[in-house]
C-alpha cells in the first residue's frame, strides 16, 4: 500500500496582529515571517514526520525550490512534483493574539494541474493505495473520479470550502475529514452531531471525521460514533493544526492502528502544533508526540 498526496504547495507570509483585520480597516502588524506551507505540503510533511512514506504530487513555480528542498529534508518523496512557469502559490496569514488566523490565498502554480499530469501520476498507483486531497488545486473532480475508478482509498479535506466542493461525488470518498465550518456548509445543518449523521446517511460508505478545535474530534462510520477530547495547551498559531491532525490520523490507519488509537495520536500531534509558530515547521515528529503522550497520561 502506497500513500499519494496530490496537493498544494505555498509560501506562507505570516503576520502577527492584535486582531484579524476587518473591512475598511488598516492595522500594523507586530512581525512578519516567511514559512513553507500550503495544505498539501503541510499534510505530506505531517505524514513524513509521523513515520509514513508519502509521495507528493503538485505544482510549484521556479521560485518554489525552497518548498521541494524542505519536503525532501523531512522525508517526503517529491519524484512527482512538477515545476511550471506560473509563480508558486502563496498565502497571507494573519495570526491574532489568541492564536486564531485569517488567510488569503493566491493559487498560482496550484491551479496548473492538468489531466495529463494526473493520468501520468496515477498510473503508478493501484487499488488499495491511499490518495490524500484538499481543495487548493484545480481539476479535483477529475482526480477523484480517476482515483475512484482505480480503487484507491480517497481521504478528502474539503478546505477551503467553496462551490467546487459541490461537484465532488462524496460517495466516492473513503474518508471525509473536515472542521465545523466545512461540516455546516456541506450539510446546511448547524448541529454537529446531526450534521455528521446526515453525511453518514447520505454517503454510507464514507467515514466522517470532524475536527472541533478545543472541543476535540468525532469519528463516525455506519452511525457508530467515537469522540476524542482535545488536549489543553496554550495556542500560539492554529494554522496547520487540522493538517497535522488529518495526517497523523491517516498515518495511524495505514499502520493498522485502531480508529480510537489513531484519533488519540492525531489529537496529541495537533495540540503540539498549535503551541508553536508557523505551518509546516510547527508539525511535531512522532518521537515528540510519543513524549507528549507520556507527559499527559
Amino acid at each position: 500500500m502506497k500513500i499519494l498526496n496530490f496537493g498544494s504547495c505555498n509560501i506562507d507570509y505570516v503576520y502577527s496582529v492584535e486582531h484579524i483585520v476587518i473591512p475598511k480597516e488598516t492595522i500594523a502588524s507586530k512581525s512578519m515571517q516567511r514559512f513553507v506551507g500550503g495544505k498539501g505540503l503541510n499534510q505530506s510533511v505531517a505524514l513524513a514526520k509521523a513515520g509514513s512514506e508519502v509521495f507528493h504530487a503538485g505544482c510549484i513555480g521556479e521560485d518554489g525550490i525552497i518548498l521541494s528542498e524542505y519536503m525532501n529534508s523531512v522525508g517526503v518523496n517529491t519524484k512527482y512534483l512538477k515545476t511550471v512557469s506560473e509563480n508558486t502559490g502563496h498565502a497571507i496569514i494573519q495570526i491574532d493574539e489568541s492564536g486564531q488566523n485569517g488567510i488569503l490565498l493566491f493559487p498560482g502554480a496550484n491551479n496548473c494541474i492538468t489531466v495529463e499530469y494526473i493520468d501520468r501520476v496515477l498510473n503508478d498507483f493501484a487499488e488499495g493505495d491511499f490518495l490524500i486531497i484538499q481543495n487548493e488545486i484545480n481539476n479535483l473532480e477529475y482526480l477523484v473520479n480517476c482515483a475512484f475508478e482505480k480503487g484507491m482509498k480517497i481521504f478528502f479535506n474539503p478546505a477551503p470550502y467553496n462551490k467546487k466542493i459541490d461537484r465532488i461525488s462524496l460517495d466516492k470518498i473513503y474518508c471525509l475529514i473536515l472542521n465545523e465550518i466545512e461540516l455546516f456548509a456541506i450539510t446546511n445543518e448547524e448541529d454537529i452531531e446531526k450534521s455528521i449523521r446526515l453525511l453518514n446517511t447520505n454517503y454510507p460508505n464514507c467515514r466522517v471525521v470532524a475536527t472541533l478545535g478545543e472541543k476535540g474530534s468525532v469519528y463516525c462510520y455506519k452511525n457508530k460514533m467515537h469522540k476524542q477530547a482535545a488536549f489543553k495547551v496554550k495556542a500560539v498559531d492554529t494554522t496547520a493544526a487540522g493538517d497535522t491532525f488529518m495526517d497523523y490520523f491517516i498515518s495511524g490507519l495505514s499502520s493498522n492502528e485502531t480508529t480510537q488509537k489513531a484519533l488519540l495520536t492525531a489529537s496529541m500531534a495537533a495540540a503540539i502544533t498549535v503551541s508553536r509558530s508557523g505551518a509546516s515547521p510547527s508539525i511535531p515528529t512522532k518521537k515528540e508526540v510519543v513524549e507528549f503522550g507520556f507527559k499527559n497520561q
